[in-house]
């Protein structure tokens, strides 16, 4: 999506910070964060995160997203707002519109094989709730990896060091629950 290196770059600009301070705060370097601006890569999930969160913002403000501030929120199957093939691999669809006063984020991941999370243990605040439709995925946390089947699912804090990645020979879809939200 042009519009997610668009954003990032009016936002680090609207906060007089450098390719190099943004780089700086999500332990990237200035050419990558240049290559996401120009969107000749796509940053990885954890990535996208980190970035929203030194630009003080949600990922959901970064793919276009208003918001909002009154509930309830219907979306309609063909109206989800969708990120493809974010990193390597990764289709997000958003479930809920923003919201200022929204406490959780659902969403489905489809993740295509091997796809994940990327090579690093990322950790925020909050918890994480995920259950599988279809496919299998493993999460890493901390050092211990927890194998995740369809039906299976799995809650956690957000702040120990995490990752996750499909390891099904074919696309496994999960439901991922976050609070607070991040999109």
């Amino acid at each position: 999506m042009k519009i997610i290196g668009i954003n990032i770059k009016r936002l680090r600009l609207e906060k007089n910070l450098s390719l190099k301070e943004l780089a700086e705060k999500i332990g990237a370097t200035p050419s990558f964060i240049s290559q996401v601006e120009n969107n000749k890569i796509s940053p990885s999930l954890s990535k996208l995160k980190d970035i929203s969160d030194a630009l003080n913002t949600t990922i959901s403000l970064l793919i276009g997203e208003s918001n909002q501030t009154h509930l309830p929120h219907i979306v309609k199957k063909e109206d989800r707002k969708h990120m493809d093939n974010l990193g390597t691999g990764i289709n997000i669809y958003l479930l809920t519109t923003p919201d200022s006063n929204k406490q959780m984020e659902p969403l489905i991941l489809k993740l295509q094989k091997g796809a994940s999370s990327g090579e690093k243990q990322y950790q925020h605040f909050g918890q994480e709730f995920v259950i599988v439709l279809k496919g299998k995925i493993e999460i890493l946390l901390n050092n211990t990896v927890f194998i995740l089947n369809k039906g299976d699912s799995f809650y956690f804090n957000s702040n120990t060091p995490h990752s996750f990645k499909n390891i099904s020979n074919s696309e496994s879809e999960v439901i991922w629950v976050d609070t607070p939200p991040s999109f």
